[in-house]
């Protein structure tokens, strides 16, 4: 897992915040760790997945306040390509379109730094996660465009369509 700088602003807009933090500081959050663990399933209580070494972590403020977390892997599958592994909602602060935000910010910060396409990685035991990608205009990659380090349990999505 990455180790970055805490503190430093990577975006913001729409009342949050992205904020460079690093795995240790986060998964040391039990609100922020609640949220990583329901991104797998709905009150999972096993060990959360690994994420990749050179993912980057960020921490979803709004008001100064932590509400989640964001894990996001650039050059992956492809060169163009970034990998977002997580979006995660502290249980206190759900319903508030904090997620969405996010992506949002995410996809935007993206762009600007060259990447083409994002996309995303939900396990397929959350059900709700599953949901909100189609909601927000994301759809089911085709077998063939997940990405080689796939454990098999996840669905990947990307915007639009399948590229």
């Amino acid at each position: 897992m990455t180790t970055r700088s805490s503190g430093g602003t990577w975006a913001r807009g729409m009342g949050i915040s992205l904020v460079a933090s690093d795995a240790s500081s986060i998964l040391s959050n039990p609100s922020l760790h609640r949220a990583l663990a329901d991104g797998i399933e709905h009150a999972f209580d096993g060990p959360l997945h690994e994420f990749p070494d050179d993912a980057e972590w960020y921490l979803l403020r709004e008001q100064s306040e932590d509400v989640g977390v964001a894990v996001v892997q650039r050059n992956a599958p492809r060169a163009v390509d970034a990998s977002l592994w997580a979006v995660a909602i502290a249980p206190a602060h759900r319903g508030r379109a904090t997620a969405t935000k996010a992506i949002l910010l995410i996809e935007r910060r993206l762009k600007r730094d060259g990447i083409t396409r994002v996309i995303v990685r939900v396990p397929r035991g959350n059900g709700r996660g599953l949901y909100f990608m189609l909601r927000v205009g994301y759809t089911p990659l085709s077998p063939e465009e997940t990405p080689p380090r796939d454990d098999g349990d996840v669905t990947w999505f990307a915007r639009g369509g399948r590229n």
